[in-house]
């Protein structure tokens, strides 16, 4: 490709003013354009399309003048390129020979302004004036646009935390509501020793025998705070050096144990399918346990009527089909172009006897904000679903069917668990 020569007064490109690009074969309109806006722009004139891409490709350039009719490449071919290079460069087209479907083409392309030569000044002013106008029109939009999107991009994500801390929340009053039972009787046992001790001033045969079967009680009530204790510990626990893992028949149990009294429950029921061989799935406890309340709480939301929701894990000792997978009418995936398919795999399910989910519903479900649930849907539940998934590596896939149901299925990267006090491994 021919270099280009630059013209000497764009040679030192003041930063101040907007660049604009004149091509035209003739040195005569290319000479008289350079003049009348060498004031105004830094201009940049050349005899051909190949160099003026040339130069777009290495310099932001704000307008442009192009002829239609040059040797090599046309005006509506270097049209084209510029717009492919930057699609907010305006351009205007001169030419000698105006026909309407050239012009056509050019406005179809981009093109803001179509004149004919011989131009006189007044004309050629107001076109590019109004060109640099559009641009800058553009570029405030261009801006505004992306400082929303960005803004946008910072409420949702402050969004997601704030209801990923509601489901940590929830967790904590499970903890709570779990340890209040066995508080609950240790308080009553104590009371009835101490009522026992004031009865009798000292303890001999059956008075002991009685006081020794009520201590072994109490320690055992303790043992129970003190184990639930450390299971939700590991719930928030983390070890830095140690990638995340989680035991999947534990995180299973928890999720039924925090779903016995949840107001989404309304007189249905959860059924579990664990891991015949457990595995250790590759994300933190708390995170894999949002999952699935998440998918679990929705289940029974799907529908007004009391209903069983099953959670099923499975395990996966091959790579999955997934150059098969497609999204339909009935099926959406997901992650799959960042899915890390590399077995071992574990699939956690939510299944549900709700009413199904309409297509076009579907192919919104996992956009921040979307909910069907007008009374009490946040419409971020699957947002955190899905940051979760995406983040360790792993694939949502969702099968429906109007009037069955749906089955909601994370998939993620797994091995054997450590066998370790802590099923939580983290």
């Amino acid at each position: 490709m021919t270099a280009v020569t630059l013209a000497p007064a764009a040679t030192a490109l003041q930063p101040t003013l907007p660049t604009l690009l004149i091509v035209d074969d003739e040195e005569g309109p290319r000479h008289s354009l350079r003049m009348v806006f060498r004031q105004d722009f830094n201009v940049q004139a050349v005899d051909n399309g190949d160099k003026a891409l040339e130069f777009a490709r290495s310099h932001p350039v704000q307008l442009a003048i192009l002829d239609i009719r040059m040797a090599g490449k046309s005006g509506i071919d270097v049209l084209r390129g510029l717009k492919a290079i930057d699609p907010h460069i305006e351009v205007i087209m001169l030419t000698a020979y105006e026909t309407i479907e050239t012009a056509r083409q050019a406005l179809r392309l981009g093109a803001c302004d179509y004149l004919s030569k011989p131009f006189d000044l007044s004309t050629i002013r107001e076109a590019v004036t109004r060109a640099l106008h559009l641009r800058r029109i553009s570029e405030t939009v261009s801006s505004t646009s992306e400082r929303l999107q960005a803004l946008t991009e910072q409420l949702n994500d402050a969004s997601v935390k704030e209801e990923m801390s509601r489901t940590t929340t929830e967790i904590y009053a499970g903890a709570l509501h779990d340890i209040n039972n066995p508080l609950t009787v240790i308080t009553g046992y104590v009371e009835l020793l101490r009522y026992k001790l004031e009865a009798v001033g000292s303890l001999y045969g059956a008075d002991l025998q009685a006081v020794r079967e009520d201590v072994n009680l109490l320690a055992k009530q303790v043992n129970t705070c003190a184990a639930i204790t450390r299971r939700y510990l590991r719930f928030v626990a983390r070890r830095s050096a140690q990638a995340p893992e989680v035991s999947v028949n534990q995180v299973i149990d928890d999720v039924h144990t925090l779903m016995r009294n949840h107001p989404a429950l309304r007189g249905g029921k959860l059924s579990a399918k664990h891991l015949d061989h457990d595995a250790a799935a590759q994300i933190g406890g708390t995170e894999l346990i949002q999952i699935l309340l998440n998918l679990t709480v929705n289940a029974f939301q799907s529908s007004e009527r009391p209903q069983t929701v099953w959670i099923a894990a499975e395990r996966y000792e091959e790579p999955l089909p997934i150059e098969t997978f497609r999204d339909t009418a009935e099926e959406r995936y997901i992650n799959l172009e960042s899915f890390a398919n590399q077995p071992p795999l574990v699939a956690v399910s939510a299944l549900d006897q709700g009413p199904g989910i309409p297509q076009d519903v579907l192919s919104r479900i996992f956009e921040p904000y979307f909910t069907t649930k007008t009374q009490t849907g946040t419409g971020l539940g699957l947002a955190i679903v899905t940051r979760l998934v995406r983040h360790h590596g792993g694939l949502i896939h969702v099968k429906t069917k109007l009037g069955e149901g749906s089955r909601f299925t994370i998939y993620l990267p797994a091995k054997e668990p450590r066998h370790s006090a802590n099923p939580f491994g983290e």
